[in-house]
């Protein structure tokens, strides 16, 4: 009779594990915050709001302030975010997520993919699809944007480079991060354009009233910096075109983030002005030495 009871007990046990996986596995749709995650990493998504993709958490660290999707019809006007237009947002899986945003002679999907890695690794892995589809019988000329502002800095700051027309490569102490666009595909478009800049100089151009060209700047920082690519999409009626990339970042493993951080004050410091760092009882001090509450108080 105990057997029968623990047997019992074990099928229950399965049936409740297969039914939480099937609630997990269904793709469902939402609105509003959405949170993928993946191992190490948790990103969140505002899919109503220009903020976008505003948080990006890899073992506990977060390295993301924005990324988000502008676009443009034709050449006379400012840019719009996605986010403005009627949207479906489904989530594929607790890491996977498609979201389609429908103009009145267009449709632009997303598809988002996290990667993330062992805990303790320090690396993640975001993989971005992008359909622009013609639903119109008219040519169709769209401009997309993508804009960046990733948070791996500290002091002094972030450093961006465009290591060619579609790779961009972001410092920090915090960490690095590459994203790369696919090219040479049929059917895919390569990057237009692209501009790196201090925060807020691209995203308040973005947001103007003009229409924009991103102008070539090539590598900005260090600082509070950002950058975005431009898409030029010229389609026929009916026609689409795909865009297809990846970022991947990483941070220092925790012993090492520690070292950083401590780097990060000792250079917070000199450029506060000259602060003794507390050592061991060998330590002899001169006359010039003050503690760093005390000498910044002084006027």
């Amino acid at each position: 009779m105990r057997g029968y009871s623990t047997s019992k007990q074990w099928r229950l046990a399965a049936v409740t594990v297969a039914c939480v996986l099937a609630v997990l596995c269904v793709p469902r749709s939402v609105r509003g915050q959405v949170q993928l995650t993946d191992q190490n990493s948790t990103l969140n998504i505002v899919t109503n709001s220009s903020a976008g993709m505003n948080s990006w958490t890899i073992d506990g660290n977060n390295v993301l302030d924005q990324q988000w999707f502008w676009y443009r019809v034709g050449n006379v006007g400012g840019q719009s975010s996605l986010d403005t237009l009627p949207s479906t947002i489904t989530v594929l899986d607790p890491s996977d997520l498609k979201a389609s945003y429908t103009g009145a002679t267009f449709v632009v999907t997303l598809t988002l993919g996290l990667n993330g890695s062992a805990s303790g690794s320090g690396n993640s892995d975001l993989s971005i699809g992008i359909k622009i589809q013609n639903t119109s019988g008219n040519a169709l000329n769209l401009h997309l944007f993508e804009y960046s502002n990733f948070t791996l800095g500290g002091i002094p700051g972030d450093t961006v480079t465009f290591t060619n027309a579609n790779t961009v490569v972001q410092t920090g102490a915090l960490g690095t991060l590459q994203e790369a666009v696919a090219t040479g595909l049929s059917g895919f478009l390569a990057p237009m354009r692209h501009e790196a800049n201090p925060v807020p100089v691209t995203l308040n151009e973005l947001t103007g009233a003009s229409p924009l060209t991103l102008d070539g700047t090539g590598s900005a920082g260090p600082g509070d910096v950002s950058w975005a690519f431009q898409w030029d999409a010229n389609l026929n009626g009916g026609a689409s075109s795909q865009i297809s990339k990846d970022i991947n970042v990483q941070v220092p493993e925790p012993s090492t983030r520690g070292l950083v951080t401590l780097a990060v004050a000792i250079v917070g410091s000199i450029l506060l002005g000259r602060c003794v760092i507390p050592r061991r009882s060998t330590h002899i001090a001169s006359a010039g030495d003050e503690p760093c509450a005390r000498k910044n108080q002084q006027v």
